[in-house]
């Protein structure tokens, strides 16, 4: 009697619970004392429920493996920078990293710093080593690359103001985007914000020229596309192209930059306006105080904005102008707050799925839970009469009690996890089933009806444990191995069997203590 009293008081507390957890589902503007208490969560519909747009995006690997190339050789000039190793240039030639120095004691320093790191080829005589890329470099980095770009593609999303969008990272190098509730006006800036790489660099201008032509002569054609880089400046129409020069590598990225957001001029005419961390406004400082008089060129994604002439040090915030409209700016500046992709992507497919298309998915979703319910319902009345009706209730706590665990979780809620839903209505009868079987094999043997019914759910516990926790492994490892849908269809065949476990095992076992062990009989 103890176990039943403890049972009633569990099956109490997760009904009060999941109607405090459904509860958001139906009033979306909860009191402000809600949020202190209770989670706001509720449960999201999928894509293929309420619309939206699913946009598949892919990257290069030819594009990756050089911008991976060149992290590294950043790190490595950095390391022997930082042993005060002194180093003539740092160069990439056909996928190696090649360090040239001014004498062989630097040489041979260097060596020995980055043997136990990386392959090397020794060019003594060239004053030179020659850095092979270890095996996994590539395949390591693309990984990290891959979750940085989900992640800063997460952050733009949310700061458009769109909370069930889903994205996932797929094989083949490919990134899942899933955005439901976007209709087809709003399409062209959602895959704007998607799509634009935002990489923000801030590099002092070294030389202007007319021509490219001067400043390749001048230069060098082998600095070039190393440790040198060549714009094209922007100019209106009445103006003479120019075209600038300054280093690879900047001194001060996006990366660094804190807020960003849409300001107006004294025309009234909108412009980004961005402040930069307390590392970024460091930096920005003295490079603008190092080049008073001088230009420092404004670079977004490998375009220059602006180049204007510093007038005096400036200390931590900045500006890009520009023939923008309100809509342009605010989405630059949100992909410039949320952060610069690592690296390029393009969109490999694209379609937008209407919201009636959605509707039909839902309605048919519906239909299929309520007819797999009715006939159930009335198999379990007709079959086994007072313990069909407690089956009946047990199986409508069940599916109360998965509806609060979805909105528990903020689960969005696909048409394959509808399929789950009802595939768990079936597996929950049949814990039933066994139960009530075992129950009539005591009967059967003689026993009397309390004991049937207690000696029934003591050996028929193992037998609704091993079938529900071999369907959690499948369903665990089709979560882990799946994508969009397959894993849609795991997560809510998984709450459903926890569930299902808890309604079989405890408030079955209550429900009986109820209607069936007071009266009546089993038949």
């Amino acid at each position: 009697m103890k176990r039943i009293k403890l049972f009633k008081y569990l099956s109490l507390i997760l009904l009060i619970l999941s109607t405090i957890f459904i509860y958001p589902n139906f009033e979306k503007k909860l009191p402000e004392w809600w949020r202190y208490f209770f989670p706001q969560n509720s449960i999201n519909l999928g894509l293929d429920l309420k619309g939206g747009i699913f946009i598949v995006l892919g990257v290069d690997e030819a594009k990756i493996n050089p911008i991976i190339l060149k992290e590294e050789k950043r790190r490595i000039k950095d390391n022997l920078i930082a042993k005060d190793i002194l180093i003539r240039s740092v160069n990439i030639r056909q996928n190696n990293i090649v360090v040239s120095f001014f004498d062989k004691n630097n040489l041979k320093a260097a060596n020995d710093l980055l043997t136990s790191d990386f392959e090397i080829i020794n060019e003594e005589s060239l004053l030179e080593i020659k850095i092979l890329p270890k095996d996994n470099l590539f395949a390591e980095n693309k990984d990290i690359l891959l979750k940085q770009v989900k992640d800063i593609l997460n952050n733009r999303i949310d700061q458009f103001g769109v909370i069930e969008s889903s994205i996932q990272v797929a094989s083949g190098d490919r990134i899942i985007v899933q955005i439901p509730g976007v209709g087809e006006s709003q399409r062209d800036r959602i895959i704007n914000i998607i799509s634009k790489t935002a990489l923000l660099e801030f590099k002092p201008v070294i030389q202007e020229s007319t021509t490219k032509e001067l400043l390749i002569s001048k230069f060098g054609q082998d600095r070039i596309g190393n440790d040198l880089q060549i714009y094209e400046s922007p100019a209106r129409a009445d103006e003479v192209k120019k075209f600038i020069i300054t280093t690879s590598n900047a001194e001060l990225k996006g990366t660094s930059i804190d807020d960003a957001f849409v300001a107006y001029d004294e025309l009234n005419r909108p412009y980004i306006a961005f402040a930069f961390d307390s590392n970024g406004s460091d930096i920005f400082s003295n490079m603008t105080k190092k080049n008073i008089g001088n230009k420092i060129a404004i670079i977004l994604d490998g375009k220059i904005k602006s180049a204007p002439v510093v007038q005096e040090q400036i200390f931590g915030r900045g500006s890009i102008t520009g023939n923008y409209t309100f809509e342009e700016a605010n989405d630059l500046a949100i992909v410039l707050k949320s952060g610069s992709l690592p690296i390029p992507i393009s969109i490999l497919q694209e379609k937008t799925i209407g919201p009636s298309l959605g509707q039909d998915s839902i309605d048919r979703g519906k239909i299929s839970m309520i007819i797999a319910s009715i006939l159930i319902f009335i198999f379990m009345i007709l079959y086994y009469r007072k313990l069909g009706v407690v089956c009946d209730l047990a199986l409508i706590f069940n599916i109360f009690s998965i509806f609060g665990l979805l909105s528990l979780f903020g689960v969005t809620l696909t048409f394959p996890g509808i399929a789950g839903l009802v595939l768990t209505l079936g597996m929950a009868v049949d814990g039933n089933i066994i139960i009530y079987e075992r129950i009539r094999e005591e009967m059967e043997k003689g026993k009397e009806r309390l004991i049937a019914i207690d000696v029934g759910f003591e050996k028929s516990l193992s037998t609704i444990l091993d079938a529900n926790i071999t369907t959690l492994i499948a369903s665990f490892c089709l979560f882990l191995l799946g994508d969009g849908p397959i894993k849609g269809f795991a997560l809510t065949l998984s709450i459903g069997i926890f569930s299902t476990i808890f309604s079989n095992v405890i408030f079955t076992r209550v429900l009986t203590s109820f209607f069936i062990m007071p009266k009546g009989d089993i038949k």
